[in-house]
């Protein structure tokens, strides 16, 4: 097969802008299909050449105007999204472009677009060259005035980054809004919204006394659904002085709810643009996860104002600089207003089942990636997840105060700059010089997941346990320096004070925190009375996998004595997966009455409730199917199922029990109780007796919330199909109206795992709720179908020949889209023989497909192994 690569994009190429815009000068004359986009730019030459090189995509040049004489047509050409400017011989210039460009026909949703009746933009990180002619990279900053130009009836809201300055009337039912952002930004942190829109208002008094106003936009009748994220965001604003010292700078802060958006949010300063999934919520709309989803992402884009916007990344091979680092910032912000273990245990949960996986999949990169074809396609969890968890090691191996202290300091030095990782770990160093911070940097340049293979000898006559550390990685990478959390348990469940022999290497001991820097290390622990046993990564202090040879009685003692509750919880996993490897290898064929002892003692355990949720729930397929170096989807699925219904079985009166112990009212407040009720009721899903299904109807019939309602009705789905349609059109028939209630119905029917799920999913595709144009929608119905293992990877291969179909036919349209169904087929390399040989012509027909994106072809050439 014969199929021509996009370009690649290289790290090492980087080369500074030859010329650099000082300032820029937007208006806009709005129409649906040709608006009309005149920009003037000042311009300052910075070497030698005399040819500026603009980007440009999708746009119809009417002129250009250097210092406002119209440019001989003999010193332009337009060829291969690039617009040159030749003979521009002064050092400083104005540039007047105007173009025009279609939003209704831009369903990439790159640029300005529509979304429904709603102008809007979207320019990270390439999307503002789909709105005009402009040297379209994050290390070019400019000040940037911005007027709308609008009819009033259909667009009474007229809206851009920074202070309003002027707003009035025009001629012919038109209107005009100017708006200013002082601070220096580049393209992709531009915005644009208007649109006849609802709006509710607040103020925030910031430390230094100033008011600020808060405006959050959404369609009009939604207004009473914003309440909640305006809440999360004065709370956000609260949380970033207090903690990081760190003050909103603008008069305004905006926040704009649109439906079709191909990402949860963006950061673009003092008006972010939102997916409604993540600000629209109410108790009977939004599930509890949906709740701690718009906290967390309200949180994230704004505390992205100062790490992204005020000093941000010098190119896209930087992302983690800003993506890791605000993810560090929402999870703590989270943290610090709920329960951080619970919040930990999501985390790397969310860590495990998708940055893992994508480690051992064909798109492994390094969150500082050193090559990519499309940077659209490395928005990843490597470089938000993983990029948290390097922070978060910086975090721990300075401390709180000295991390703050570098963080001062990275502000102080790089405000209002287009800066690197080596930049920000500078000023990490210069916090704390004693850090090798030189041997940490492979954190940044290294791909993959580190195994660590842990061995211990204890000597009883010297009352000391020899640790053996080795760090499995991939050829020809270094050792990583990381902080490894350990607790040395005693026989009562309490942590041994902890001492090391001949080692003044560890200034961190007395957290209990290693320091490990070497392929092999070897640590001796001295005055143990008794083995102890071994807590290790406790609260995942290293995004590593552990290899220890637990003994059953040890993992046992570890979920009934653990003090530290994530630690509890990965030995409830711990042994789960131990279960279900030896399921699937055939060793044995049922629970053995080990585990189902170890598994009792969770329910005595005093956890808290959304604690002891995770500990009962069991790890997810994919989890579990991680380590196996055959992906055996269909085995995998039958163990799991076995072990699902085997302990609701087995546990059936004390799923009852504590099912009926943690009603409680609809209050957010109750989450946790609500956690641990709706896991005892997927547990009970699993039993076909008459009790369980009055107990599942009872629960959606009378359901005063969203996550009671939707768990109740993931179960009837589950169930007898006389139950799963009485289900599905009740549902249907109180929530048709609502689209983000019915992006949950599509993807409980696209994710139950039974066999018509397949031609359910078809049937629904006609479904006048659905709109393929919509990305909400694709992922909850065609992304929920490609996640759901067991109907993906039918044996008879139809999962693969129906999501490959949907790729071809949504690539024209949204390239993000397609690319990110494409994903689904990264286990093909370590599927069995039989799938393999389905999945392949798939793959093989996507890169046949003429005009593929890069997108696609990335992903599905990396997947196959062509590039």
């Amino acid at each position: 097969m014969k199929v021509e690569s996009p370009k690649t994009i290289y790290l090492s190429e980087y080369q500074k802008p030859e010329f650099s815009i000082q300032e820029i000068s937007l208006t806009f004359h709005l129409n649906e299909t040709d608006t009309q986009v005149i920009n003037k730019m000042k311009v300052t030459r910075l070497g030698d050449s005399s040819t500026l090189r603009l980007n440009g995509e999708e746009l119809r040049l009417e002129s250009v105007k250097l210092n406002g004489v119209e440019i001989s047509k003999d010193d332009l050409s337009e060829e291969s999204q690039l617009l040159e400017i030749r003979n521009l011989n002064e050092r400083e210039f104005e540039l007047e472009i105007t173009n025009w460009i279609n939003p209704k026909a831009n369903t990439a949703l790159d640029g300005l677009y529509l979304s429904g009746n709603i102008f809007c933009t979207q320019n990270e990180p390439e999307g503002f060259r789909r709105i005009t002619y402009f040297i379209d990279r994050p290390d070019v900053m400019a000040i940037y005035t911005t007027k709308i130009i609008a009819d009033k009836s259909k667009y009474p809201v007229l809206l851009s980054n920074g202070n309003l300055l002027e707003k009035g009337d025009l001629d012919n039912n038109q209107h005009y809004a100017i708006w200013k952002d002082p601070f220096p930004k580049p393209s992709y942190l531009y915005a644009l919204v208007a649109g006849d829109l609802g709006v509710i208002k607040d103020t925030f008094k910031t430390k230094s006394g100033r008011v600020v106003d808060l405006e959050i936009y959404c369609d009009k009748g939604n207004e009473s659904k914003c309440d909640f994220a305006m809440e999360c965001l004065k709370k956000s604003m609260k949380w970033d002085e207090d903690r990081f010292g760190l003050e909103y700078d603008l008069d305004i802060y905006m926040i704009v709810a649109v439906d079709s958006f191909n990402m949860g949010a963006m950061e673009n300063k003092g008006l972010n643009i939102f997916n409604s999934a993540y600000v629209l919520a109410n108790p009977e709309l939004a599930t509890d996860n949906d709740f701690l989803g718009i906290e967390s992402v309200i949180g994230h884009e704004y505390f992205h104002n100062w790490s992204g916007n005020r000093v941000t990344c010098r190119d896209w091979f930087q992302l983690t600089l800003k993506e890791g680092l605000t993810v560090f910032r929402d999870q703590e912000f989270s943290s610090d207003l709920n329960d951080r273990s619970v919040q930990r245990i999501g985390d790397v949960s969310v860590l495990r089942n998708h940055q893992f996986a994508e480690d051992a999949g064909p798109m492994s990169h390094p969150i500082k990636p050193s090559q990519y074809m499309e940077i659209n396609n490395f928005y990843t969890a490597t470089i938000y997840n993983k990029g948290a968890e390097v922070i978060r090691m910086i975090h721990t191996l300075l401390g709180e105060e000295k991390f703050q202290e570098g963080m001062k300091k990275y502000f102080e030095l790089f405000d209002g700059q287009a800066v690197t990782t080596e930049d920000f770990i500078h000023a990490m160093s210069l916090a704390e010089p004693n850090i090798d911070f030189e041997r940490f940097k492979n954190w940044y340049s290294q791909a993959g997941t580190p195994v660590l293979h842990i061995e211990t000898t204890y000597n009883e006559d010297q009352k000391n346990l020899k640790l053996v550390v080795t760090q499995e990685i991939q050829k020809g990478q270094s050792p990583f320096f990381m902080p490894y959390h350990i607790g040395l348990v005693n026989s009562h469940g309490e942590d041994f004070s902890i001492s090391l022999q001949n080692r003044t290497d560890q200034p961190d001991l007395h957290r209990g925190v290693l320091h490990l820097r070497e392929l092999r290390e070897e640590f001796i622990f001295t005055d143990l009375d008794e083995k102890p046993v071994l807590s290790l990564n406790r609260n995942f202090s290293a995004p590593v996998k552990s290899r220890y040879d637990y003994s059953k009685e040890e993992l046992a003692f570890l979920i009934k004595n653990d003090s530290n509750p994530f630690s509890r919880y990965e030995a409830t996993h711990k042994m789960a997966k131990h279960i279900f490897e030896e399921l699937v290898n055939q060793k044995i064929d049922a629970l053995p009455k080990y585990y189902l002892q170890a598994y009792a003692e969770i329910f005595k355990a005093d956890l808290a409730p959304w604690i002891k949720a995770y500990c009962l729930n069991l790890p997810s397929l994919e989890e579990c199917l991680q380590d196996f170096e055959v992906f055996e989807v269909t085995n995998g699925f039958k163990a799991r199922e076995l072990m699902m219904s085997t302990l609701a079985q087995h546990f059936k009166k004390e799923f009852f029990s504590l099912y009926e112990k943690n009603q409680t009212t609809r209050e957010l407040q109750n989450a946790p109780t609500r956690a641990l009720k709706n896991t005892c009721l997927d547990f009970l899903s699993y039993l076909n007796d008459n009790e369980v299904i009055e107990l599942i109807k009872n629960q959606f019939d009378h359901a005063d919330n969203m996550t009671d309602e939707i768990h109740a009705l993931s179960a009837l789905c589950s169930k007898r199909k006389h139950l799963n349609d009485y289900g599905i059109q009740e549902f249907y028939k109180k929530w048709s109206h609502e689209t983000l209630a019915m992006q949950k119905w599509f993807y409980v029917q696209s994710s139950t795992q039974n066999d018509d799920t397949y031609n359910v999913v078809l049937s629904l595709e006609k479904d006048k709720a659905y709109d393929s144009k919509v990305p909400n929608h694709v992922r909850r119905l065609l992304g929920g179908f490609s996640r759901n293992l067991p109907q993906f990877h039918h044996p008879s291969g139809r999962g693969y020949n129906f999501i490959a179909d949907r790729i071809i036919e949504i690539d024209p349209v949204n390239p993000q889209v397609a690319s990110s169904l494409a994903r689904s087929y990264g286990q093909y390399r370590r599927l069995p023989e039989n799938l393999k040989s389905l999945m392949k012509p798939e793959l093989e027909k996507i890169m046949k497909t003429a005009n593929i994106s890069k997108n696609v072809y990335e992903v599905v050439s990396k997947t196959l192994n062509l590039s």
